[in-house]
């Protein structure tokens, strides 16, 4: 028959208390690890919700500024020159209006990459691209008043700045491709915080 003696009690107590204290400590750092991976996750869904929304924006501001600004009729020769020259200022005042949210949109770049990694920059890397062909394209035609470049390169300069049949615009499918690319990243994580708003 065993005999439970006094140190023997404080001992079990002791290793008991101590065991207690594991389980607490183990359940306190998985609730921490849960605590902090739900916060991490709840940042990528408003980050990719907030550089999804600039992306929207931007791509609206890129299509107003590609519209173009020419008369629907004929004009006479010295009219029409200057329609014309207006109408190669106007791509870069739209832009320009609209600057703060291209300067946003690349300062979001760096957070974003962090999150989702350096390839996740393409899309922004593009939209940069798409926004400097649309104000070198204008910048350029309106420095041949006289059209004395090639018809490629005008051709070229014209369509940049939406002078091109829907169907051939080059520029456009790249914008289109470029939005695409961020809803891949960006959709899944803020459908699934929606749903579990919902849940």
């Amino acid at each position: 028959m065993m005999i439970v003696s006094a140190e023997w009690i404080t001992a079990a107590g002791t290793a008991m208390a101590g065991f207690a204290a594991l389980v607490a400590g183990w359940a306190a750092i998985r609730g921490v690890d849960a605590w902090r991976s739900e916060l991490v996750g709840r940042r990528k869904a408003e980050l990719a919700e907030d550089v999804l929304a600039q992306f929207y924006r931007a791509r609206d501001v890129l299509i107003w500024a590609r519209i173009p600004d020419r008369p629907l009729e004929p004009m006479p020769q010295a009219d029409d020159r200057d329609q014309r020259h207006q109408s190669h200022v106007s791509p870069i005042e739209r832009l320009t209006q609209e600057s703060a949210l291209f300067s946003e949109l690349q300062a979001s770049r760096y957070r974003f990459m962090a999150y989702f990694g350096e390839e996740s920059a393409h899309s922004f890397e593009e939209m940069r691209a798409i926004h400097a062909e649309v104000i070198t394209s204008a910048e350029a035609l309106i420095r041949d008043p006289n059209e004395r470049a090639s018809d490629t390169e005008r051709d070229r300069w014209e369509d940049a700045i939406g002078w091109v049949d829907e169907g051939d615009d080059r520029l456009a499918r790249r914008l289109t491709e470029t939005i695409a690319a961020v809803e891949h990243v960006c959709r899944p994580l803020i459908a699934d915080r929606n749903h579990r708003h919902l849940t």
